[in-house]
């Protein structure tokens, strides 16, 4: 590509001069010109140059004054600028240089000197160029690698990577972790094609997220038709397990909601569990993490043991919404390494006309389906 160079004086002879030097040793390059400080601003924006030639002396705006417009302006900062003047003042020199301008020549020019100093501005304004846009594409990949990893990473696990490569074990107090199950989800994937498969899974998860994201949850995977979300991990709540059981409400609101008009019926269960768990990555190679212990274990047996559209939950998250739920007590189940276990199912708020959003506000809302 032939390098623009923007020559400012206010003498045509001298323009035309320093383009005819230039002209010998880069028969290719690009020779504009502007008469005046303001001209030479209007030019740099619009084309660009690789280098500009800037005398110091011309009416309107001197150079020293068009150094200084062009280097607070973003778009032209960093193109670089030799100085032209009559005088060699040492003062001048400095504060040439003080602006701005990365080298200075004396009139009269000589054509050696002066093809010496344009070639070396031009190597470095090469260079700048190059810089820039490996800044450029850098700053892309790493907005598009941040992109990718918020989509799998919650905030502060994706923070804790960058900082210290891995997501180091800790445990996380008082937490609720739900497990969610499509109900048939083999059966009924079988008849779809690919593509609706997985727009039926893309849109009911994506609604998922705005939900468990409205009440401190974050989802923490998916496996197939399986989602696993926790609730209070990053945030010390009054009452977690009343936040997580207004979030599973909401899931089932969703999918019968979504099944009033959508093509496909979809059914779910829902298992809740609260206590203790520890959260780490689960591989030195992956970049990965994952939530561990009873909590987790014991909220995947309740989804097992869920029957579709319900939401079942411990005694000890029974106890903490029996004021805000209409609660279903169910005959205990034995439990795999917990023998026989309590369960219940939510079954609508007691005030159905009301429901509680993040911000701690009230809204009408539908009461939930009938149950026998």
């Amino acid at each position: 590509m032939a390098k623009k160079i923007l020559i400012v004086d206010d003498s045509p002879v001298l323009i035309a001069l320093l383009g005819e030097l230039i002209s010998r040793s880069e028969p290719d390059a690009e020779i504009l010109s502007a008469g005046n400080g303001i001209e030479a601003c209007k030019q740099a924006v619009r084309h660009k140059p690789d280098l500009i030639l800037m005398d110091w002396e011309m009416p309107e705006m001197n150079g020293i004054q068009a150094v200084t417009n062009l280097k607070r302006n973003e778009l032209t900062k960093d193109i670089p600028i030799i100085m032209l003047s009559g005088s060699s003042s040492p003062d001048n020199i400095k504060l040439a240089l003080d602006t701005g301008a990365i080298d200075y020549l004396n009139k009269p020019i000589e054509e050696t000197e002066l093809m010496a100093r344009v070639n070396a501005a031009m190597t470095l304004s090469s260079t700048i160029r190059n810089l820039k846009d490996q800044r450029n594409q850098l700053i892309l990949t790493n907005h598009k690698n941040d992109s990718i990893l918020r989509s799998i990473l919650p905030e502060p696990i994706l923070m804790q990577i960058k900082e210290y490569g891995s997501v180091p074990p800790k445990r996380y107090r008082n937490n609720v972790v739900m497990f969610v199950d499509m109900v048939d989800f083999t059966s009924k994937s079988g008849n779809m094609s690919p593509g609706t498969l997985l727009r039926e899974l893309q849109d009911t998860f994506n609604e998922f997220d705005k939900v468990i994201g409205d009440h401190y949850c974050t989802r923490i995977k998916t496996i197939g038709d399986a989602y696993m979300a926790v609730c209070g991990m990053f945030d010390e709540l009054e009452n977690v397990e009343l936040e997580a059981v207004t979030a599973a409400v909401k899931l089932r609101e969703a999918i019968l909601k979504r099944n009033e008009t959508n093509r496909i019926k979809w059914e779910i269960k829902i298992g809740l569990y609260s206590g203790d768990i520890i959260c780490s990555s689960v591989s030195t190679t992956n970049l990965s993490f994952d939530i561990f212990g009873e909590t987790v274990n014991m909220a995947s047996r309740l989804q097992d043991a869920c029957e579709p559209m319900q939401i079942n939950i411990s005694e000890k998250i029974r106890d903490k919404v029996v004021d805000k739920y209409t609660i279903i007590d169910r005959t205990p189940r034995k439990v795999k390494g917990k023998g026989i276990v309590p369960m219940f199912y939510i079954h609508k708020p007691i005030k159905p006309d009301l429901t509680i959003n993040k911000e701690g506000a009230t809204s009408k809302s539908k009461p939930l389906f009938n149950m026998n």
